[in-house]
């Protein structure tokens, strides 16, 4: 008879796309994902709808279906809010959660839960467990309640110094250098600027710095380092560098500004351009990685030395979209990414060896895929090479961090891999408003928006300013249209009485609307709220009409049907599990839902199943499926 696990984890990569994976593995190396699969079994045909992230990972962690979790989008529509898309919040709160996790449920039969940067976790609630924040897609940063794609981080987000302006940095020119202390008697005419230092995103405002830089010449041919320091004494430098060179992590004192304490916080810095005359300058600061305020209990942050780690959040994608960065910079961000999260994992997990039950997420794939995924697809063949390139360095840093676990966990842990979904190369974009509005049903005007942020909404179909005195229909967020009822929302306009003739020419606005690109109908389905439930939608936070696209013209994901293929790209997730009681190499035929992996992690360990699980034990993958006699 089979023995039962004593301990369970899920190590979620976001975006990781089966197909893609299968097709590296093909090629040779990721031997930790094949060595999981040998030693496992493997779900080709892993579903969850919608395929977007905060309501995948809530369904992973819950064993529920949104429409019962009670998050269906990636942003969270307030009730009693105008239903303009500018008034809903990235849904990230463990509080908007209305189905029990696996870990509150394990708490309270006494059982040590560690969950490390998982979407949809934090606040903690726990008494037992160690909780690193999940508030949003990167260690120690929050969305929520944020709008658009606002975030916070503990400390601060990146920037550059340039002579260059960028909307996320601090513009200046070098000059003589004057006032230093403990230069090299042989620096030869040596330049310096000195920039205030607005450190942007913070949860808890950080108070500007002063820093300095220096320009000098290593030899004859022009200007070829830079110094960084706090304050004008070169002995005091936090880093010297070359063109392309990173800093050693460095770790340094933060004022915050509301009460004026002090913070420890680590950052890095690379020199990305520098001209021989210093006439053109770029060096890139990462984010400031603090040490506090994120983890609970707090006492915890003890167990973890952070003055060697980064979080990188987001590896750089910004930066990049705003020409800051290059790609191979991206790659070094992921490095430093996975190296934070596996320094805080495999801390917290030696820290508490009791452990019974632990849960981390990693994203560095999905920003990847946010940024390249159409260029894997693309005709011009060096394009396609230099993005496969980066996609298997990626993979292969998730694929060191799940050996890594997998070596940590033990023999007697049933472990889940998986991922909440996956994605398709950009297609056209569908306006939902400009559907609506050749209908005759919405009135919006172009947007038009100075915040660097809003460079993803570009790409999503969002950038439009919907009048919503003149609307009849409002599409929010991925795949909801709103009635405008008069009497419900501000601003409405629709009659009770009139609600479902309203509602039936929003679904034949959507059903008969054809793309101005390709003269074809994009929209794959329209349903009505109620009819949603079958595919586990329809709850409180959906729209009156729930729609859903064809694959091809969506912007990666959150607009399909898990089954959707287009290009190099598959919607599907990632779903597979090793450990007691679990078939070796073995492939599961039929498609299985991520509302599957907490009763099967019940099952398989004999603890509580939360009390909102819809999903049902996977059987089919176990050595014994009659573990319970």
């Amino acid at each position: 008879m089979s023995q039962k696990a004593q301990r369970a984890a899920l190590i979620g990569f976001d975006c990781l796309i089966p197909k893609r994976l299968m097709k590296m593995l093909e090629e040779g190396g990721l031997e930790n994902f094949r060595r999981f699969m040998q030693e496992g079994s493997y779900i080709p045909e892993g579903y969850n709808l919608p395929t977007v992230t905060p309501p995948s990972w809530a369904t992973i962690c819950t064993g529920a279906y949104p429409r019962t979790h009670g998050v269906e989008d990636y942003y969270y529509y307030h009730e009693g809010q105008s239903l303009e898309y500018k008034f809903t919040s990235q849904a990230f709160g463990s509080d908007i959660v209305t189905a029990e996790t696996i870990w509150d449920s394990w708490d309270k039969a006494g059982k040590k839960c560690i969950v490390v940067n998982y979407p949809m976790s934090w606040p903690s609630h726990m008494q037992h467990g160690v909780m690193v924040m999940g508030q949003g897609l990167s260690p120690a940063e929050s969305r929520w309640p944020l709008h658009g794609n606002e975030h916070k981080e503990f400390l601060a987000s990146e920037s550059v110094i340039s002579t260059e302006f960028y909307p996320m940095g601090v513009q200046g020119h070098f000059d003589d250098a004057k006032d230093w202390e403990n230069l090299p008697d042989d620096m030869d005419e040596p330049l310096d600027m000195s920039v205030t230092i607005h450190f942007k995103e913070g949860v808890e405002p950080v108070r500007d710095q002063r820093w300095h830089l220096l320009a000098w010449q290593s030899g004859d041919e022009g200007y070829d380092r830079i110094t960084l320091a706090p304050e004008k004494d070169f002995n005091k430098a936090f880093c010297t560098l070359r063109l392309k060179e990173w800093s050693e992590p460095i770790e340094h004192d933060f004022v915050i500004d509301q009460d004026g304490r002090t913070e420890k916080g680590v950052f890095r810095a690379k020199l990305m351009e520098l001209s021989d005359d210093a006439e053109d300058f770029k060096l890139y600061i990462s984010g400031i990685a603090g040490r506090t305020k994120f983890i609970a209990p707090a006492e915890a942050a003890s167990q973890i030395d952070f003055s060697k780690q980064i979080t990188a959040n987001d590896i750089g994608l910004v930066a990049y979209l705003h020409g800051i960065i290059d790609t191979e910079t991206v790659c070094e961000l992921v490095e430093f990414h996975s190296e934070w999260i596996w320094n805080t994992a495999s801390s917290l997990l030696a820290a508490n060896p009791d452990w019974d039950l632990f849960y981390m997420h990693s994203h560095p794939i999905d920003w990847f895929y946010h940024g390249w995924l159409s260029d894997l697809d693309s005709k011009d063949e060096k394009v396609r090479q230099a993005a496969e390139k980066m996609e298997r360095h990626i993979y292969t840093v998730e694929d060191r961090l799940l050996g890594r676990l997998m070596d940590c966990m033990g023999d007697d842990t049933v472990i889940c891999c998986c991922s909440d979904h996956g994605a398709t190369p950009m297609g056209p974009i569908l306006n939902t408003a400009h559907a609506l509005k050749e209908a005759g049903l919405c009135s919006y005007e172009p947007k038009k928006s100075e915040n660097y942020w809003d460079i993803y909404e570009e790409s999503e179909g969002f950038n439009f300013i919907l009048d919503v005195s003149k609307s009849q229909a409002v599409p929010q967020r991925y795949m909801f249209v709103y009635v405008n009822l008069k009497g419900k929302y501000p601003g409405g306009i629709v009659e009770p009485e009139d609600y479902e003739s309203v509602r039936t020419k929003i679904i034949d606005a959507l059903l008969d609307y054809r793309h101005p690109d390709t003269g074809e109908r994009p929209v794959l389905l329209a349903v009505r709220r109620e009819d949603a439930n079958v595919f586990g939608m329809g709850g409180a936070q959906a729209g009156d009409v729930v729609y859903v696209l064809k694959p091809e013209y969506m912007a990666e994901h959150g607009y399909g049907l898990p089954t959707g293929e287009s290009g190099c790209g598959s919607l599907k997730n990632l779903l597979m599990f090793r450990g007691p009681n679990i078939k070796k190499g073995y492939v599961y035929p039929r498609p299985r839902w991520l509302a599957d992996i907490v009763p099967t992690f019940c099952y398989l360990t004999g603890n509580p199943i939360p009390a909102d699980a819809e999903g049902a034990p996977i059987y089919q993958i176990m050595e014994d499926p009659n573990l319970v006699r």
